[in-house]
């Protein structure tokens, strides 16, 4: 009987794990949702592929991973800037790809994922998807909890990873990202904070020295927080008991600093919160680097309720589908 088909960890990178949507619904036992730190170029992998909007994929921080895989099949590689390279096993020849597109691959071939030169990371997916049991209704690696493939620890030289051939879809036509869907993760963002009930237990100078300012990110966020440098607000509200944390709720300690929480945030938590900033803008802060410049802005939830709905609603018609006006 022959084996089945895997893709092989040659170079795992500083921080590579699977991820589907996220693990939804168990916040009340302490088990974060995880999942894609940046759902958009996540979707946008399985749509190339014509995959379910909820098909596994890995997420390659920072780049320098390399992988092989042991049957043909097609893949998609899609968020920062990490130039591609595909090395054929009967030839060695090499090819330099770029990301936001499909690559076919062979047998024995070898992709490569240099150093990202932009954003922080990318989503690599395969046609089909891979062949991980659940746990918790998810297949996303959480590393705190220790759930989803070997164990939720990032992924390491050696491991293998199971896909089925017989969901690779040998006659589908290479597909590319359009040029006005791609982002550009090198501007400065500009994040929409949706007020919560906290917000005026803020001063207004408080409140004006968030709006007016450009902030910088902290080499010490991650993918549970992002930490925030610059002037600090001054008149901080005490903290309270501990409560339920939204995602992308923006919480300020005693130093004045704010934190944006994200997908692998703690379920509950006692700091002053300012709002949340809305998801869309969560997930592309999630693909920036220590240093860049963001900007809050205040906006309302049914303004961002609408960018929402129609962001959802595109990536869950399949691509070549005709949507009317």
């Amino acid at each position: 009987m022959s084996s089945p088909a895997a893709m092989n960890i040659i170079r795992s990178g500083p921080h590579t794990l699977v991820v589907d949507q996220g693990r939804f619904g168990y916040q009340d036992i302490g088990v974060s949702p995880g999942g894609p730190a940046d759902l958009h170029a996540y979707y946008w992998a399985n749509r190339l592929l014509g995959n379910s909007v909820n098909c596994a994929a890995l997420e390659v921080t920072i780049g320098g991973a390399q992988f092989q895989f042991s049957s043909s099949c097609t893949i998609a590689v899609c968020g920062a800037n990490m130039p591609i390279t595909v090395t054929a096993a009967n030839t060695n020849t090499s090819i330099n790809l770029t990301t936001w597109q499909t690559i076919k691959v062979n047998a024995g071939d070898r992709l490569s994922l240099a150093p990202a030169r932009s954003g922080l990371r990318s989503y690599l997916a395969i046609s089909g998807g891979f062949n991980i049991t659940p746990e918790l209704g998810s297949m996303s690696s959480s590393i705190k909890q220790k759930l989803g493939a070997f164990n939720g620890r990032l992924l390491a030289a050696g491991d293998k990873l199971e896909y089925i051939t017989s969901c690779q879809h040998p006659a589908l036509s290479q597909q590319q990202v359009p040029n006005r869907f791609l982002p550009d993760y090198q501007q400065t963002l500009k994040l929409a904070l949706i007020p919560s009930y906290q917000f005026q237990q803020f001063t207004q100078k408080d409140i004006d020295i968030l709006s007016h300012q450009t902030y910088t990110l902290s080499e010490l966020s991650d993918r549970m927080g992002l930490r925030l440098v610059g002037d600090p607000l001054v008149d901080i509200p005490p903290s309270g008991e501990s409560e339920a944390i939204a995602l992308g709720a923006v919480q300020v300690p005693p130093n004045g600093l704010p934190i944006v929480l994200s997908v692998d945030k703690q379920t509950i938590g006692g700091y002053p919160k300012l709002g949340c900033i809305a998801r869309l803008d969560l997930y592309a802060l999630n693909q920036r680097r220590p240093q860049q410049a963001v900007q809050f802005y205040i906006s309302s939830w049914q303004v961002q309720r609408q960018r929402w709905l129609a962001f959802q609603q595109f990536f869950s018609i399949p691509l070549g589908v005709t949507r009317n006006a």
